[in-house]
């Protein structure tokens, strides 16, 4: 296992972790052991929710049910009516979730799913993502073969909105999407994901708002001890040069009610580590790439002069042309076809990684009175992950091109795709040692307090993220250019490459000894921070009569992101060090660096035939090239134009009324209401200073940065309100018919960064100094939410306490998603001006730019689509087949969205001319999940399908796609004891990889292969 280089941690923390399912954590907290039909005691993790309490209830849930008389949470009364279902019949496990599951279901005033009780952390899910993906239209975007983040009905993640007990949860990422990740499925016991929305939920979820919950002490109601070890077995680890793929996931969790002479008090803290790895063989096609339809005549000619290599069309880059093109004089030697996309470079990737998670939960609760209640909770976790890569690259992707098989749409390959090439570039030995640690805390105060009718709630919470990455890079380069033959056949995804005359595994072949053909970087690539201090008040009356509760109240909450990038300290040309030139340090490296290669199985299966190649130790060549482990210091001033200081003021305020009649012999509730929001941006940012050069006697200019200027701060505001009407309507057409209608209005905020107020300023020349052009960027602080108008309807079936059939349409009038670099805003600047003539002064002018920025698209779009959810336990059946159970769900999603593609290589014939626009990020047309489980004699086996069809998830500017995928897990269980559970479980059963496309569905841009995962370990609970 491979150190990450953190500080030691405290005993507690190296402890077990996993068991917060045990406490606040636990899966399945109940009030008390029941007996099943075979003899066995039942613990509280399996048994029957006819016994549970409300387990996870919070003050100031996203959700909270106005109706008179009803629970303050679905999840209460959910375990309310399986309690009076049947309170003499013992049910467990995976049947007892079932039924909770569908009774939560029924019983809330919104369109809602979720998984409670021991279905958190009984499946084989690494984290909360995972679970989530099982609940009917959630789909998850994987990293490393795990879910991570979420979209909600075909909307993409950043228009989810998640909440951790009731509040808003900070994140690390480059967004407001929460990486699900950091939360392991053990430690929490409540998923909810509601689809409809009422005037109490906080805004921000146009596709629906994800809240988690762990539980209150005082609702559990009595003393718990558990602790959980599995060990992790990862074959794609095993292979890895000094790894023997062995991790583990552990936890610890305790809980316990005290009577007191000033009130009941109850306590319950978990703790989760988890030590693995997180293997992944890596192949990736440059980001940016480009249109093409010329073929050069002789891409293998590597020596000779210029003129010979232009000429043989080996020397240029491929183009999109009508005609001859000449270099210095001289005819490219080229011809023209049928026009392909082609990517600037190559690479194929192992690494070495190690991973370690900790995490810790708790609460005190205290309840000074009966209708007084107190708690306070808190979250704490940290990830620290390193990562050894070793990238294969082949650089010049471009050059020397010469098409073999191009796909036409009609030859079995998408129009444009690549599919064989031969070409000629540098090969390179790529060395990274990439460092990334993740801190999140959050936690909260609350209290409620219930006089009669009354219920007045207060909470005040807080979160914070904070992410640090560093790099440190080097590279090996070959002593010439290499020809090479590039194809994907028989549906390989990784294309197998011969080179020409050059073994690409004897490391003698990198000894490109030129002081620009290696480098040694140093690079604090991110510190990013997102803080969130929030309170609320709520208050709701009981009523009688057709309105059965009124509720209102206030938010604020302050939401902080900083981002300090790019502090870089580069050598990217060696320079003679202790009496030795670049060329020899170069041949020293080359000598004594010389490392293993780093795995056995480098994308094994796939067909690719690179699977090995010479490696250099990253430290050794670091160490060489700059003489010491510390050189090449981070810069004292981080400041740069792409950091970003962003501050978001939220005040809402809402009024709700519930009501409750009958039409005719139908019954009905429901609820209408209204949120106002009003929303106040400030953002800082940086703009560099630049220096203006003018040619006065041929009329051009140059615009670069002035090394003597200094950064200029800019600040930008902006602000929006609006008005969030919402309405739910239930018909009890019988007993156990349901029709549910919804129509409201709800936003999703763009991304914070989005309102960075830095203006870069890239080089430019050009010709006419009377209209000069600065190639600028920037962010915008005016961008408006993501507004939607919605109806929504769900038909429901609960046709037995074991059975529900549900089908759910939703329509969605959606405008204002962020178009990426699409609109100008005029800004005033000083530059300073020169020029060439000798003896010209200095002088500053005033310039207005218009740095290209994301701006709202102004066309309204349309989401629609259905889902139909299946639950069912054959009880009916004769003994063993009674054990069996299924639960499955499909959706299907529609969108008229537009995103053209910016790839930004070629701006005479762009991309975006040849390729379709993409539709909404994270929409997939089809979305699958399916469960069959058998629970019978203590043992409970389970199997899960997962199904998502192809989606868009943008990457480095370019409209990348993802293919479709099937994941399945399996998980098995076995009560030895009361107090003691076997456990294994398999992820990933099938080594279903990750793979993207852009331009065209056989135009392959990555593919990411993590391999299965195993567990297997045992539970204690006492």
């Amino acid at each position: 296992m491979l150190s990450t280089n953190t500080p030691t941690r405290p005993m507690l923390r190296r402890f077990l972790l996993c068991s917060a399912a045990g406490i606040v954590l636990a899966p399945a907290p109940l009030v008390a052991q029941s007996t099943s039909s075979t003899g066995q005691a039942n613990s509280a993790s399996i048994a029957s929710p006819a016994v549970q309490p409300n387990p996870v209830q919070q003050a100031a849930p996203p959700a909270q049910a106005a109706g008179a008389g009803e629970p303050a949470d679905p999840i209460a009364a959910a375990a309310q009516d399986v309690g009076e279902a049947g309170a003499d019949i013992v049910v467990t496990g995976a049947r007892a979730t079932q039924r909770t599951s569908i009774e939560l279901k029924r019983n809330a005033t919104v369109v809602v799913d979720g998984l409670v009780s021991d279905e958190i952390g009984a499946t084989p899910d690494n984290s909360v993502g995972d679970t989530l993906e099982r609940i009917a239209g959630v789909s998850a975007d994987r990293f490393k073969g795990n879910a991570n983040e979420l979209s909600v009905r075909g909307l993409g993640p950043t228009l989810s909105f998640a909440t951790f007990n009731g509040r808003e949860v900070s994140t690390a990422g480059g967004d407001r999407s929460v990486a699900f990740q950091q939360f392991p499925s053990e430690l929490v016991n409540g998923v909810l994901v509601y689809k409809t929305q009422q005037a109490d939920f906080l805004e921000g979820g146009v596709g629906g708002i994800i809240e988690l919950r762990s539980i209150k002490p005082l609702d559990y109601g009595k003393r718990r001890l558990q602790a959980e070890i599995r060990g992790d077995f990862q074959p794609k680890a095993d292979d890895v040069y000094q790894d023997d793929g062995l991790g583990y996931r552990a936890n610890v969790s305790y809980t316990d009610v005290f009577k007191t002479g000033i009130g009941d008090i109850g306590v319950s803290i978990g703790f989760q580590r988890q030590d693995t790895t997180a293997p992944e063989d890596y192949y990736n096609a440059n980001a940016t790439f480009q249109p093409c339809n010329t073929s050069a005549l002789n891409p293998s000619l590597l020596t000779g002069t210029a003129a010979q290599l232009t000429a043989a069309g080996a020397s240029a880059n491929c183009a999109l042309t009508t005609g001859p093109r000449a270099v210095t004089g001289t005819t490219v030697g080229e011809s023209r076809g049928d026009t392909y996309y082609a990517n600037s470079s190559r690479s194929f990737r192992t690494q070495q990684t190690s991973e370690v998670r900790n995490a810790l939960i708790g609460a005190v609760q205290w309840r000074p009175a009966p209708d007084f209640d107190i708690t306070f909770d808190g979250q704490y976790s940290t990830r620290d992950s390193l990562e050894k890569r070793n990238v294969l690259g082949i650089t010049e992707g471009l050059r020397g091109v010469q098409p073999l098989i191009v796909g036409t749409g009609s030859n079995g390959y998408s129009k444009g795709a690549l599919i064989s090439y031969r070409g000629n570039s540098f090969v390179e030995d790529q060395l990274e040692r990439r460092q990334r640690n993740e801190d999140y805390i959050g936690g909260g105060l609350s209290l409620n307090w219930t006089p009669g009718p009354w219920q007045f709630t207060a909470d005040a919470s807080f979160s914070k993220s904070h992410r640090t990455e560093t790099q440190k890079q080097t590279r090996m380069r070959s002593t010439n250019r290499v020809a090479y033959t590039l194809s994907y056949l028989d549906d390989d995804v990784v294309p197998n490459v011969t080179f020409d005359n050059f073994d690409v595994t004897d490391p003698a072949n990198f000894l490109n000894t030129a002081a620009n053909a290696v480098y040694a970087r140093n690079r604090f690539v991110t510190d990013r921070k997102d803080e969130i201090w929030a309170g609320r008040f709520d208050v709701n009356r009981e009523l009688e009569g057709f309105f059965t509760a009124f509720k209102f109240g206030a938010r604020y909450s302050s939401h902080h992101r900083t981002n300090d990038n790019a502090r870089n300290s580069d050598l990217n040309t060696l320079t003679t060090l202790n009496g030795q030139t670049p060329a020899q340090l170069i041949t020293a490296a080359n000598l004594n660096c010389r490392a293993p290669f780093t795995t056995q199985s480098y994308m094994r299966g796939v067909g690719t035939n690179v699977t090995r190649w010479a490696t250099f130790d990253n430290d050794c060549l670091f160490r060489t090239f700059t003489g010491s482990d510390s050189a090449l210091p981070y810069p004292a001033d981080g400041r740069d134009p792409s950091d970003i200081d962003v501050r978001e003021s939220i005040y809402a305020a809402y009024a709700m009324a519930s009501f409750r009649g009958d039409a005719g012999t139908i019954p009905y509730s429901g609820n209408i209401g209204g949120r106002f929001v009003d929303t106040r941006i400030t953002s800082k940012g940086y703009r560099q200073a630049y220096l203006i050069t003018i040619d006065p006697g041929a009329d051009t200019y140059t615009v670069a940065v002035d090394p003597t200027g200094q950064l200029t701060q800019n600040t930008a505001k902006g602000h929006y309100r609006y008005f969030l009407p919402s309405s739910n309507l239930s018909f009890d057409l019988s007993q156990q018919l349901k029709l549910r209608l919804a129509a409201y209005r709800a936003i999703a905020r763009s991304g914070i960064e989005s309102f960075g107020a830095g203006v870069n300023l890239n080089p430019s020349t050009g010709t006419g100094t009377n209209n000069i052009i600065f190639n600028a960027t920037t962010g915008n602080p005016n961008l408006k939410p993501l507004r939607a108008w919605n109806t929504d309807a769900s038909l429901e079936l609960y046709a037995s306490k074991d059975t529900l059939v549900a089908i759910a349409g939703y329509y969605k009038w959606i405008t204002g998603a962020v178009i990426g670099r699409s609109e100008p805003i005029p800004t005033n600047i000083t530059v300073t001006t020169t020029s060439t003539t000798p003896g010209a002064p200095r002088q500053t002018q005033n310039f207005t730019i218009n740095p290209v920025a994301p701006a709202n698209d102004l066309n309204t779009r349309h989401l629609y689509g259905f889902e139909a959810t299946v639950s069912h336990a054959f009880t009916w059946l004769p003994s063993p087949l009674d054990g069996f159970g299924v639960n499955g769900s499909v959706g299907r999603a529609w969108a008229d969205f537009e995103f053209p593609e910016t790839s930004p290589i070629q701006t005479t014939t762009p991309i975006v001319n040849f390729v379709e626009p993409a539709n909404l990020i994270g929409l997939s047309n089809w979305t699958g999940s399916g469960s069959v489980y058998f629970e019978k004699w203590g043992l409970s086996l389970r199997a899960n399908a997962r199904y998502r069809s192809s989606y868009y998830k943008p990457n480095g500017g370019t409209n990348r796609s993802v293919r479709e995928g099937t994941y399945l897990n399996l998980s098995a269980q076995y009560n030895i004891s009361k107090t003691v559970q076997l456990k294994a479980q398999a992820l990933n059963v099938t080594g279903t990889k990750d793979v993207f496309y852009k331009g065209g569905y056989d135009s392959i841009a990555e593919v990411s292969n993590s391999g299965p995962q195993y567990f297997f370990g045992f539970r204690v609970r006492l």
